[in-house]
C-alpha cells in the first residue's frame, strides 16, 4: 500500500449506516469497506453510529458509558454509549431510545420521520461528546452525508474554544447531493444553530434550513464519490441546486472514486452463481447465461444476447428515457431481464413491457440478492442509464463479470466505463450522452451490432474484466485528503 497510508492518524467515522449492520444505500457500502481498510493500514479508527433497533440486533454490544449534550441554551439530552466489534472494527453506538429505538432507520411506510433533522443533529453532537468521553482525540472526523453534516458546524462553532478538539479537522463525504434534508426555520433553536448563520452562505435555502448546505459551508474539506460527479456539482445542471455553495468551496472539493468489494462480487469466487469463471476461462459464463434463461422462463439460446438490469425504480435511474427506448429495441431478437423495486408507476411500466414481449422480457418486482448475482453473471450487457450517478457500483460489478455496461456519461459511470465509440477495441462498454430515448436506442443498437462481431465482443469483455477499482486505492486518496488537513 502507498506510503500515504502510514500516517497513524486517529480517525472517527460519523456514519448513519454501515454495511452488514444497517444499509439503505452506497453510504453503508463505503463506510463498511473504507473503515476496515484504513484500520488495516495502521490508523486508529472508531466508527460511531446511532443505536438503531436493527443495529443492536446485528451486533453484540456492551454499555460502556453515558453522557449528555446541550442542544441549545435550555436543553440537554442524555445518552448511553454501547461498544461492539464488527469485522474487526470498533463500533460505538449512540443510545437514545426516543430517537433510535424505532422500526426504521430514516422512516417507515415510505415516509421519513418528521424529526429526522433533530435526530441527526443530536447524533452529530453526541459523536463529539463520545470522543471526549472515550478520551479519543481525532485528527479527522470523517462525516458522511447530510446525517452528519451538522457536525462540522458544531466542531467549528460550538467547540472552537475546546482544547480537546484544537487539532481536529472535518471531512464531509457526500455520497449523493440530492439528499440535503431541508427543514423549517422554526426548528433552528432545537437544532442548536445560531441565527447569525441562517444566511445564504451557510444554512438558509429559500427560507428553509438546508442541513447539507451548512455542512458544505463549515467542513474543512468536502469530497464526493467520483471525480466526474465532483465536477458536475459545480454546474447548474448537476449541482442539485447547490452550485453556489460548491463554487465557494471549489478549492476544498475533490472526487474520490469508490472501491468495489471483490470478496462479494467476483465470478471466480462467487458462491451464489450457477458456475464460476474467470477472465482466462469464461466457459462458466455461458453456463450462467443458460441458467438465467431457464430461471426466468426465457427461451434457452446462448447465441441470443441477454440485457440485464438491477436497479432501484427511481427517477434518478433514467427510466423516463430507458423505457421508451426498450419498446423499440425489443423488436430485435434479444432478451431482457429486469430486477428492481421502488416507484409503483415505474414498476407498472416495466410490467407492461414484459407482458407485451412475453418471449423476450422478464421483470421481477422486488429485490433478491442471488438473482442480482445471476443477472450480473448471466447477462451479456448491463443497463445503467442513470440521470445522475455519484459513483455507482453495478457497472463496476458488471465489468468484473464480463457483462458490458451500457451507461450515460455522468458521474462515476463516466469515470469507470470506457465507451466503445471513443475507444473502439479498447473499450469496456457503451456510453451515451443525452436523455433523449433516440440516443439511448442508437447506443443499444450499436451494442447489438458489436455482439455479433465475436472477436471484438470477446476483446471488450477481456478489457472489462481486467479493470479493478479497490478500496485500497480509495483509502490512499482519502488519506491524502486527511494529510492535507493537518
Amino acid at each position: 500500500m502507498a506510503s500515504d497510508l502510514n500516517l497513524n492518524l486517529n480517525v472517527v467515522f460519523a456514519v448513519s449506516e454501515f454495511d452488514g449492520i444497517v444499509k439503505t444505500g452506497g453510504l453503508a457500502d463505503a463506510a463498511g469497506a473504507l473503515a476496515p481498510v484504513m484500520e488495516a493500514a495502521g490508523h486508529r479508527v472508531k466508527v460511531i453510529m446511532p443505536a438503531y433497533r436493527a443495529a443492536l440486533s446485528k451486533v453484540e454490544t456492551v454499555s460502556i458509558a453515558g453522557g449528555g449534550v446541550r442542544m441549545n441554551h435550555h436543553e440537554t439530552l442524555w445518552f448511553g454509549i454501547r461498544h461492539g466489534q464488527f469485522r474487526g472494527t470498533d463500533v460505538y453506538f449512540i443510545e437514545y431510545d426516543e430517537f433510535f429505538d424505532r422500526g426504521g432507520i430514516y422512516g417507515e411506510g415510505g415516509q421519513g420521520y418528521h424529526d429526522n433533522s433533530r435526530r441527526f443533529a443530536f447524533f452529530s453532537k453526541a459523536v463529539l461528546e463520545t470522543c471526549r468521553i472515550l478520551d479519543f482525540k481525532p485528527d479527522v472526523v470523517h462525516c458522511h452525508d447530510w446525517q452528519a453534516a451538522l457536525l462540522p458546524y458544531y466542531l467549528r462553532v460550538d467547540e472552537c474554544s475546546n482544547p480537546f478538539f484544537v487539532d481536529t479537522r472535518s471531512l464531509l463525504t457526500i455520497h449523493n447531493a440530492a439528499y440535503q434534508q431541508k427543514t423549517d426555520v422554526s426548528q433552528i433553536d432545537s437544532l442548536g444553530i445560531a441565527w447569525r448563520y441562517f444566511n445564504p452562505a451557510c444554512f438558509e435555502d429559500f427560507g428553509m434550513i438546508n442541513i447539507l448546505k451548512g455542512g458544505i459551508a463549515f467542513a474543512d474539506k468536502i469530497n464526493t464519490v467520483s471525480p466526474q460527479y465532483a465536477r458536475e456539482l459545480l454546474t447548474p445542471l448537476g449541482s442539485h441546486g447547490l452550485m453556489d455553495s460548491f463554487k465557494r468551496r471549489e478549492t476544498d472539493l475533490s472526487g474520490i472514486l469508490n472501491g468495489c468489494d471483490y470478496t462479494q462480487w467476483n465470478p471466480e469466487t462467487d458462491t451464489l452463481i450457477p458456475a464460476r469463471f474467470s477472465r482466462a476461462d469464461r466457459t462458466g459464463k455461458t453456463e450462467c447465461k443458460t441458467a438465467l434463461q431457464q430461471r426466468m422462463g426465457l427461451p434457452v439460446n446462448h447465441h441470443k444476447p441477454v440485457y440485464g438490469l438491477v436497479s432501484r425504480l427511481a427517477g434518478q435511474k433514467g427510466f423516463d428515457y430507458l423505457i421508451p427506448a426498450l419498446w423499440r429495441f425489443l423488436h430485435n431478437d434479444v432478451q431482457l431481464v429486469l430486477l428492481g423495486s421502488g416507484e409503483p408507476h415505474t414498476a407498472a411500466a416495466l410490467e407492461e413491457l414484459a407482458q407485451a414481449f412475453p418471449d423476450k422480457c422478464r421483470f421481477y418486482n422486488g429485490f433478491e440478492n442471488q438473482l442480482a448475482h445471476w443477472i450480473e453473471a448471466g447477462s451479456d450487457f448491463f443497463l445503467m442509464p442513470s440521470l445522475f450517478e455519484p459513483c455507482g457500483l453495478n457497472q463496476i460489478y458488471s465489468l468484473k463479470y464480463g457483462t458490458l455496461p451500457i451507461v450515460r456519461r455522468v458521474g462515476g459511470l463516466s469515470d469507470t466505463v470506457a465507451g466503445f465509440a471513443e475507444h473502439n477495441e479498447k473499450g469496456t462498454g457503451f456510453v451515451f450522452n443525452s436523455t433523449d430515448p433516440q440516443e439511448l436506442f442508437d447506443c443499444l443498437q450499436t451494442s447489438l451490432h458489436v455482439y455479433y462481431q465475436h472477436e471484438l465482443f470477446s476483446q471488450l469483455q477481456d478489457n472489462a474484466m481486467s479493470k479493478r477499482f479497490t478500496w485500497e486505492q480509495a483509502a490512499d486518496a482519502y488519506c491524502s485528503v486527511y494529510r492535507s488537513l493537518r
